[in-house]
């Protein structure tokens, strides 16, 4: 899965190095053409490897930061810059082809280029709000969630925090922020849906700062995990989280009993295998709901948004997930780029309802139309 992943990023690279190449050339002919092409390509490898050394420094640098940013800005623009030089010579061709039966149209290049130039502009504004605005912009957003026979359970609240990314994008501080900015809310319990520790780093103390938030929520902070904190040192993170009160929930579950009512939190692993994903996340849900209550109401935890399916088939009142990021390219509160079953906000079937938060951080910083979010939910 991970080569996979490796050779799919290296071909964005180098397609998107040579479209902006032509991009370039096409619309600032002035521009020495020769080599073109290597030296895009060379260039973009140079700021490529500059961003993987910034990465492994030990200690955080704000101009390091600030480096990484502008870095990650350039690619960003780059392929924004490919994709509408690409979007402009199909609808050139596109029109050429339409009217080219009838009469024959000499092509004005210098107008196109103008054109082109002139879209850049706004483009332009649109890679630098996502790439250092949008993308810090943590919005709150809260659902009512109606449980039938559940009446003492009403008013009871729950935080989600997802998809954090601890590390060069998500520090301690920002971290610490959202924390706050949850207590605030006086929620009962914090969900946390993996894909937080992600920096080696600061991993040992971002679960230490997270641990110390424990007592107050008043019934704890529950965690499953993600797929990145099995990408990092997975003995310190688990070593380090048996220091803490938060409850870690693999393949198991834990009743609440409120009243005359019970609560079941339930949490699953993250299925690796994705040849058989399916067969895992049912073997995983299975080991899960061993033991739950079946007059409870029912709260599933899994960082895939896949396990939404699971929930609905095993009569689970809410499941919260993540892992999708939402897209990070949105329309109108819509993904641009849908590229999972379920990729963002609230899905339902009957009295059943699914979520997939967008993530309060990401790995890859920049966001546009999909801002990242924490989420409170109510019982009622």
């Amino acid at each position: 899965m991970f080569g996979i992943f490796i050779t799919s990023v290296a071909l964005t690279f180098v397609v998107f190095s040579l479209l902006f190449a032509y991009a370039l050339h096409d619309t600032f002919p002035r521009i020495d053409s020769k080599y073109i092409y290597l030296k895009v390509l060379l260039c973009n490898a140079a700021l490529l490897a500059c961003l993987y050394i910034s990465k492994i420094i030990p200690t955080f640098v704000p101009l390091i930061w600030l480096l990484q940013q502008i870095i990650i800005a350039v690619f960003v623009g780059e392929i924004f810059a490919a994709l509408l030089k690409a979007v402009c010579w199909a609808a050139v061709k596109l029109y050429g082809k339409v009217i080219g039966s009838t009469k024959s149209v000499a092509v004005n290049k210098s107008r196109r280029v103008f054109l082109y130039k002139a879209a850049l502009l706004p483009l332009s504004g649109a890679v630098l709000y996502g790439s250092f605005i949008e993308k810090n912009d943590i919005i709150l957003n809260q659902y009512d969630i109606p449980v039938k026979n559940f009446d003492v359970l009403r008013g009871f609240k729950i935080a989600h925090l997802t998809d954090a990314h601890m590390g060069s994008f998500f520090s301690l501080e920002k971290l610490r922020y959202i924390l706050d900015r949850l207590v605030k809310l006086s929620p009962d319990i914090l969900a946390v849906t993996g894909d937080i520790f992600d920096d080696d780093r600061i991993n040992k103390a971002a679960v230490a700062l997270l641990g110390s938030y424990c007592y107050q929520f008043k019934y704890g902070i529950y965690f499953c995990w993600g797929n990145h904190e099995y990408m990092r040192d997975m003995q310190l993170i688990k070593d380090s989280i048996k220091n803490t009160p938060i409850k870690v929930l693999t393949n198991e579950n834990d009743t609440l009993k409120i009243a005359d009512k019970k609560l079941s939190i339930i949490g699953v692993d993250y299925p690796h295998d994705r040849s058989h994903f399916a067969e895992l996340s049912d073997e995983y849900m299975k080991q899960a709901m061993c033991g739950v209550p079946i007059d409870s109401c029912k709260v599933l935890l899994a960082h895939h948004s896949d396990f939404i399916d699971n929930g609905f088939s095993n009569g689970i009142d809410l499941t919260l997930t993540g892992h999708t990021h939402g897209g990070q390219l949105g329309v109108f509160g819509h993904p641009l780029f849908p590229g999972f079953k379920y990729t963002r906000g609230m899905y339902t079937l009957g009295s059943m309802y699914g979520y997939v938060s967008t993530g309060a951080g990401s790995w890859f910083p920049f966001r546009l139309g999909c801002p990242p979010e924490i989420t409170l939910f109510t019982l009622v």
